[in-house]
Order: structure tokens, then C-alpha cells, then sequence
């Protein structure tokens, strides 16, 4: 899993992302009478697995969305939500109009997900492999409490949209220069989640890793994987023809005369990204990759890169995710 700062929607299952949701009606704070003596002392004893509300009703205050923190479902407004996960996914020296794209795009991820509950009595969790991640506004200092709360004050109920239905909002720490399409990584077409030009991103710690293992645990992982697989003595053979995506990631390496995904390959031999090159010596075999996470989506490093050049949020946003709006989630 990676740092906090760094980490990235999970990725889900295409038939999940196929399952664009109409808007939804997320449940509101409700406006009832003076409670009753017995109904004071039953929610104070509820307090421990509920976050109250103390400010005045904006959209993202009304809005209760249940969470799954630490092994317990918790109800939190979607303002303290959106505030801890701001904390979480940004490094505190991100310009404002990149925090309130993030902010728009983990507000968009979360009503989405309220609507088809991806946990069986929460909307999401704060793990960052999973759904997002969450930091404690409380636990951290006034000063970076503000700046996050500023982002998402000043994006209030807004979140994007596709042809009138919430996207699947999918973002990741930096592409290497190219974002990919959802079709490569997932295996389905989705026309708002196409590859882009990402520039500027060079300064993320990520944007390039280098990972060695030795040649005899590349073979074993390889076969552990597919038996059919045969190692020639000529280690050039070893390697066969390679198809790159739209976005330079590798769709299909063949090794050891077998036809591997990209994606496949991330996966056994832990790499950042699918976009890397191969190089073997008689001893290892050396992963080159660009980029960190599944390159879908919103580039975190990238959205900064723009923010520097004086894009605002609603530009970045409508730059990584082609042909939406941005509109009042409440409509």
C-alpha cells in the first residue's frame, strides 16, 4: 500500500465502473423538534460511533455518509469526511485549485459510491487500498486543518458529471507523463476516462523507480504464474514482442514465450506502474518503471503541475476527465 500522500483510488471491477449511478439522494442531516429527555440519553450514548455536526447546513454538512473506520461504521458529514481525506491524499504544499480538484473528485468518488455501497453497511472505508484514505482532522494542526477546509468550502457540493450521471472519479499520485485509458487497466471502455498528456509531473517522488530481482526469482515468479513458460539458454530469447497502450503502458511482454499482461505483471513482481521497460543481465532482471498507481484518471502531481500554471480546478478537472461537467451534486 502506498504513503498516505501518495495513495490512490483502488482500482474496482469494470462491471462496477459500468454501473454509472444516477445522482443520488444521500441521507440528510435531519431537522427535527427538541429531542425528548430519553432521546438525549440514547444519543449521547450513540456519541462514540457518531461525528456530530457543529457548523451551518452547506450541502456537504447536510450530507451523512457512512464510513468504515477501524472495523466500525461511523456516520460522518461529508465535510469532515472530504476534510480528513484532503489530509491524507495531498502533500500540505499542494497549490489551492489542485486541493479543490481533488476535493470535487473525492466528493464525486464518495456519492458514487454511497449510491452502489461497495461495504455492506458503509458507503466506504478510510483504507487507502481499498477506497481513499482518511487522516483525523482533529489530529493534525490547525494550520493544515484550515487549508483543507478551504478546499473543500470552497468546492461545496459541487462534482462532476457525464452525460447527467456522477463519474467514477479515479485518481492516482503521477502517470510519468501520459495518463492511461480505463480499457487498458480494466479491461472496459468508459469515454470520460480516456489517456492524456500529463506534463510537468517530474518532480514527484515516483516519476521514475527502478526495481531489480535476481534472474533465478524473476524464472520462479514467471512460472508460478503460467508452467508453459521455457527459458532458453540465449537470455535475448527470453524476451519476446512487447505492445504498449495508448497511454505507454504495457499491454502484452511475452517471456519465456509466453503472452503476459502488463497489469499481470505489476502485480507478481510489485512494480509502481504498467508503464516500464525490461532490462536482463546474467544476474537480474531490472524493472524501469514511470509513474506511480493505475495511471486512470486524475494525476495528483499533474492537477499540481497545472495549478502552478495557473489553471483553475474546474480546468484540470475537465482535462483528465474528458467530456464531463461540474455541477451541484443536489441539482
Amino acid at each position: 500500500m502506498k504513503n498516505a500522500f501518495l495513495s490512490a483510488a483502488a482500482s474496482v471491477a469494470f462491471s462496477a465502473l459500468l454501473a454509472l449511478t444516477l445522482r443520488p439522494g444521500p441521507v440528510r442531516a435531519a431537522q427535527t423538534a427538541a429531542p425528548s429527555p430519553e432521546q438525549t440519553i440514547a444519543a449521547s450514548a450513540a456519541a462514540a460511533t457518531e461525528i456530530p455536526l457543529f457548523h451551518a447546513q452547506t450541502y456537504d454538512r447536510s450530507v451523512l455518509l457512512p464510513v468504515l473506520r477501524e472495523g466500525e461504521t461511523v456516520r460522518m458529514d461529508l465535510h469532515t469526511y472530504l476534510t480528513g481525506v484532503l489530509l491524507a491524499e495531498l502533500p500540505p504544499d499542494f497549490s489551492d485549485e489542485a486541493r479543490k480538484a481533488q476535493a470535487v473528485a473525492c466528493r464525486t468518488y464518495a456519492l458514487r459510491s454511497d449510491a452502489r455501497r461497495r461495504h455492506e453497511e458503509a458507503a466506504v472505508c478510510t483504507d487507502s487500498a481499498c477506497c481513499m484514505g482518511w487522516t483525523d482532522p482533529a489530529a493534525v494542526s490547525a494550520e493544515r486543518r484550515a487549508q483543507a477546509e478551504a478546499a473543500v468550502d470552497a468546492t461545496d457540493g459541487l462534482a462532476i458529471f457525464y452525460e447527467g450521471r456522477l463519474i467514477d472519479a479515479t485518481f492516482f499520485s503521477c502517470s510519468g507523463g501520459m495518463t492511461e485509458d480505463a480499457a487498458a487497466v480494466w479491461g472496459g471502455d468508459l469515454p470520460y476516462l480516456r489517456s492524456v498528456p500529463s506534463p510537468g509531473e517530474e518532480g514527484a517522488a515516483h516519476f521514475s523507480d527502478e526495481k531489480q530481482v535476481s534472474l533465478a526469482e524473476f524464472q520462479s515468479v514467471l512460472r508460478s504464474a503460467d508452467p508453459a513458460v521455457s527459458f532458453p539458454e540465449q537470455l535475448g530469447a527470453w524476451v519476446g514482442t512487447v505492445t504498449r497502450t495508448a497511454g505507454g503502458g504495457v499491454d502484452v511482454m511475452v517471456l519465456g514465450g509466453r503472452p503476459f499482461r502488463g497489469t499481470e505483471l505489476r502485480k507478481l513482481f510489485g512494480l509502481r506502474s504498467t508503464a516500464f521497460t525490461l532490462t536482463l543481465t546474467d544476474e537480474t532482471a531490472s524493472f524501469t518503471t514511470s509513474g506511480y498507481g493505475h495511471r486512470v484518471g486524475l494525476s495528483q502531481y499533474g492537477a499540481e503541475a497545472m495549478a502552478r500554471e495557473g489553471k483553475s480546478f474546474r480546468e484540470i478537472l475537465t482535462w483528465y476527465y474528458r467530456g464531463v461537467t461540474v455541477e451541484a451534486a443536489s441539482g
